[in-house]
């Protein structure tokens, strides 16, 4: 049995939406998006990858002819 999410300004049960092509959680009494705290802390354990800057060696040229 899973653990109810709650919301965590008023610890009233969250009810589960999908819209705008993602899930998110809505509070009844807050009228309100909230986070999934679960999930959140679970992303933030997971390492991000290096930036990698590729145009290092473009000329000043090339660079321009990339962002017109």
């Amino acid at each position: 049995m899973s653990i109810p999410n709650v919301c965590p300004c008023c610890s009233n049960p969250l009810l589960r939406h999908f819209g705008d092509r993602r899930e998110y959680w809505f509070c009844r009494h807050c009228w309100s998006e909230m986070p999934n705290l679960e999930t959140a802390e679970q992303s933030k354990h997971k390492q991000l990858p290096d930036i990698i800057d590729l145009s290092t060696n473009l000329t000043k040229l090339e660079r321009l002819a990339l962002t017109s």
